[in-house]
């Protein structure tokens, strides 16, 4: 089976690591692969250097970018084109919405079938995503509500949509051993709690609201700590300018850029997550690598987090208040089993649902049965 995955960035943001950690396991399970992203005049394309390090085949020369831009939509669907005249894919997969319409466009009546990943809980809309719609073959989407959306809207087949909960490498993310039954002695756990944030700095992302309720916890609890891991072009606005002026500057962390290899570990030292907003992946990521570190998870109702993080896992907030987020943090700084009992059950529910291994031989199975009944 040969697959092109197509994806509108040359940026690692949004989804590209689900869509790369699938790409990869369905490589590693006997697919020839193809990881195309963008190709930017003036710009690295760190994602394509990132799909060649997994051992991914790329193709250099697509431009696709991010937003509709009609001169390099033509020249795209051109070299897609030839590109499958010559090695005759069964499946384009796109996961954005500019690479959805470069393969919809691409495919010709006896080419390859077509499917489209969605990552967040309500499915494209608009003039374009009606008509690429009637040609898509097989949807995926992360979340029975999802799903459920993706259905009614435009009038799409239930049977050319799958559930396949976002993905994530467990090799990479598992726990440390402070979230493992032999833990420390209470009395060194109890000196320092860290709560971390994992998010791009940007202002929809509610960082001052974040700021605050962590203020009105720690004047509380003397051992909290707040780490944040992000950037972004408002940083010093949103986030450290609060911080500083809140008189626990001392207590609120930003240790900058971390290395990729030095991630998944320092992720995992977190005595509990915050995650707040979804950003361009609406499949939240980071709080997903959280859990399936041992992590337990304090999250709002937004978007697809309701369904991605589990009661047995995490600390669902009821409202946006900040008092509420304050108690939450303080609740679970207080109860040390409480914490053990729900990093349990973030690493349980993460092997059950996100570990890629085990959905990969089923959507290939899928596609293989896709192939058979054309």
């Amino acid at each position: 089976m040969k697959i092109f995955h197509l994806f509108a960035n040359h940026k690692f943001t949004g989804p590209s690591d689900p869509a790369m950690v699938l790409a990869t396991a369905q490589a590693a399970a006997g697919a020839e692969i193809r990881f195309i992203s963008s190709t930017h005049p003036q710009a690295e394309n760190v994602l394509d250097q990132s799909a060649m390090a997994r051992g991914l085949r790329t193709f250099h020369g697509l431009r696709m970018p991010k937003h509709f831009h009609l001169s390099s939509l033509r020249s795209d669907v051109r070299k897609l084109r030839t590109l499958i005249a010559q090695e005759k894919p069964d499946f384009i997969h796109s996961h954005l919405d500019g690479d959805h319409l470069v393969g919809a466009l691409a495919r010709t009546q006896d080419g390859p079938l077509l499917i489209r990943s969605t990552y967040d809980l309500d499915p494209p809309r608009g003039l374009r995503a009606t008509w690429i719609a009637r040609h898509t073959d097989l949807w995926i989407a992360p979340t029975q509500q999802a799903a459920e959306r993706l259905a009614s809207s435009k009038n799409r087949s239930r049977e050319k949509i799958r559930i396949i909960p976002p993905l994530l490498d467990l090799e990479r993310f598992k726990p440390t051993s402070h979230t493992e039954p032999s833990k420390p002695p209470a009395s060194t756990m109890k000196d320092k709690i860290v709560i971390g944030v994992v998010a791009r700095m940007q202002k929809h992302r509610r960082f001052p609201d974040l700021i605050d309720s962590f203020v009105a916890a720690a004047r509380i609890d003397p051992r909290l700590h707040l780490e944040i891991l992000g950037r972004g072009s408002h940083q010093d606005e949103l986030a450290r300018n609060p911080a500083r002026d809140s008189g626990f500057g001392d207590r609120i962390h930003f240790p900058g850029y971390i290395e990729p290899s030095s991630y998944p570990l320092h992720l995992a030292g977190f005595d509990m997550v915050v995650f707040l907003v979804p950003g361009s992946d609406g499949t939240c990521r980071a709080a997903r690598e959280a859990m399936a570190c041992g992590v337990p998870v304090i999250a709002s109702r937004r978007g697809l987090l309701p369904e991605l993080i589990p009661t047995t896992g995490g600390y669902l907030l009821e409202d946006e208040q900040h008092e509420t987020l304050t108690q939450a943090i303080l609740t679970l700084a207080g109860d040390e089993n409480l914490r053990r009992n729900l990093a349990d059950g973030a690493k349980k529910y993460s092997r059950e649902a996100f570990d890629v291994k085990l959905h990969v031989r089923t959507l290939l199975d899928d596609l293989d049965h896709s192939l058979a009944s054309i």
